[in-house]
């Protein structure tokens, strides 16, 4: 016959490691580091900036204008300028969910260490263009910096 072994209660350190995980997690969370940052950017503190507004084109293209004098500065056609195309997507489907119908233009900026930031100022949110790689940020700061198109 089989004798019955008197069983120790034993530690579960398993459930305590998996509840310092999710405490870590959720003081991340509250504690998020980049709230911190977005005071950092404020627009005295660019060095150039530009008020941009975009317009979908019946074609499928993108129209950019300068806010401040209506005038063209380029024109992403059709196909063209995926990153830029899925950056602006961001800005206005969030700007559309918060406030709909606001059509405000974007704010560009050059920041003082190379940063190039897409900012709504309607929203307040802001990305750093860096994070996207160089490639990418060419395409934005050839935006920024690209003069008004004549005769347009």
């Amino acid at each position: 016959m089989m004798q019955a072994k008197a069983i120790g209660a034993r530690k579960d350190y398993m459930g305590y490691g998996l509840a310092v995980v999710l405490a870590g997690a959720l003081a991340l969370v509250l504690l998020n580091p980049s709230e911190g940052q977005q005071a950092r950017y404020q627009p005295h503190e660019a060095i150039f900036a530009r008020k941009i507004l975009f317009s979908d084109r019946i074609d499928g293209g993108i129209s950019i204008r300068d806010a401040a004098t209506g005038q063209l500065i380029g024109e992403i056609q059709p196909g063209e300028g995926g990153f830029v195309r899925g950056a602006l997507r961001g800005f206005i489907r969030e700007r559309r969910l918060e406030n709909p119908g606001a059509e405000s233009p974007l704010r560009l900026a050059a920041l003082q260490g190379g940063a190039i930031i897409l900012e709504d100022p309607a929203s307040g949110r802001w990305t750093d263009l860096r994070a996207f790689g160089a490639t990418n940020l060419q395409s934005f700061a050839e935006i920024l910096f690209k003069k008004n198109e004549e005769g347009k």
